[in-house]
């Protein structure tokens, strides 16, 4: 109903008296917390959606009139989109911003938001009244476990002779705030395993070319944390990574099957939390038959529109090596992509497999071969056994003038 007058209201404001359309003002609505309440302490997430008919260029915070940050904009709402489909932003209109309560006095904030179009236009959204109730006692480390995903399978090396090991990574990222100086940081994050500790950043930080270079530590680089958490001192080395070896666990005494992995962490003045926890499931290689390839295509989008050279790149890795990456157009081999870049993320995500020091390739795909309007091009991954695997697709559009 809300949205259905804002329609009628922009429509009217669109108008002159003569009929003639003008610029309407930038609008939207701030959801407030991500969840709902009206009271929060340490960092609480805001949400909302704006919208112009120029298109907007930013959304910033407001808490009691003040800007206090720029959101992130440009997610998606569905129902946004479904009210608004002619706005050039529609498809993507949500905001949010990490804020910092730690920064402002205990009691009732209006907090809101201001957007700006992208010809300068600028309104306030509305706002809602937050209570801030920042107190040591409940200002504990937070964060998340990002991979592997939950129910996810851990497979490992369970021949105990084997030379060529397989490694699980478990990585993330944990935060801490305080309402003083030596109040502020995380001390140490740990990996527990069925409520057990596996590792502790502290005692077990080193580094392992083996293992895809920092394992068991705390304090890697995440630029993409700080632009979420901006004002957070350590938010650009906020991240963790934990690497295990679960044929040895196995081995160990571990049963195959399931078991829980939980990320513990303790902030600078002795205060724990438990700040995710997630099902896997533990296997043996040698209960497997040969398994897929796998990677990504990127850079490239459904619907691009080439013209001339236009380089595809991306990453494969697979168990049994990959002997090549053939590029097929409408099904059809294009050619053989060029392979052995170096991919530092993928390399510390997935160390041990035969090509993880480096699993980039890149193809140089000429679409003047190619006739005008719309192919599909795919990536097919071939391993050393003969084994093929698709690993991505795109549908591009060739244009030649």
């Amino acid at each position: 109903m809300q949205r259905k007058l804002f329609i009628a209201i922009l429509v009217a404001v669109a108008l002159s008296a003569t009929g003639t359309a003008f610029a309407a003002p930038p609008f939207g609505s701030v959801g407030g917390q991500v969840g709902g309440g009206n009271g929060g302490a340490g960092v609480i997430p805001i949400h909302g959606w704006a919208l112009d008919d120029d298109g907007v260029a930013a959304v910033d915070i407001l808490v009691d009139g003040k800007v206090v940050g720029r959101a992130q904009y440009g997610r998606v709402r569905p129902g946004v989109a479904q009210d608004f489909p002619t706005f050039p932003d529609a498809a993507a209109a949500g905001f949010a911003f990490s804020l910092d309560t730690t920064r402002f006095p205990n009691g009732n904030h209006q907090v809101g938001a201001r957007v700006l179009s992208d010809t300068g236009e600028t309104s306030v959204l509305n706002t809602h009244t937050i209570l801030f109730t920042n107190l040591t006692s409940n200002l504990i480390p937070f964060g998340k476990l990002e991979f592997p995903i939950a129910n996810g399978e851990l497979t490992g090396t369970c021949d105990p002779l084997d030379p060529q090991r397989r490694y699980s990574v478990v990585s993330g990222f944990a935060l801490d705030v305080g309402v003083e100086i030596a109040d502020q940081g995380v001390g140490y994050v740990e990996l527990l395993i069925d409520g057990a500790i596996f590792a502790n950043s502290l005692r077990d930080c080193e580094f392992d070319a083996a293992r895809g270079g920092l394992s068991n530590c705390y304090g890697m680089e995440r630029f993409d944390i700080s632009r979420s958490f901006p004002g957070l001192s350590d938010s650009a080395q906020s991240g963790f990574r934990f690497v295990m070896d679960i044929g040895a666990l196995i081995d160990f005494g571990y049963t195959p099957g399931k078991h829980v992995l939980t990320i513990r962490s303790g902030d600078i003045i002795g205060q724990v939390a438990a700040i995710d926890e997630i099902p896997v499931i533990f296997t043996c290689q040698e209960f497997l038959s040969n398994e897929k390839a796998f990677g990504r295509l990127g850079r490239t989008r459904d619907g691009l529109i080439l013209s001339g050279g236009v380089t595809l790149v991306g990453w494969a890795l697979d168990w049994e090596g990959i002997s090549r990456i053939t590029i097929l157009v409408d099904g059809v081999q294009f050619g053989n992509a060029v392979q052995g870049f170096a991919r530092p993320k993928v390399t510390q995500r997935y160390p041990g497999y035969p090509q993880s020091a480096a699993p980039g390739w890149s193809f140089t795909l000429d679409s003047t071969q190619l006739s005008q309007g719309s192919h599909l091009v795919q990536v097919l991954v071939r391993d050393l056994t003969g084994n093929e695997s698709l690993i991505g697709e795109r549908r591009l559009v060739v244009f030649n003038p």
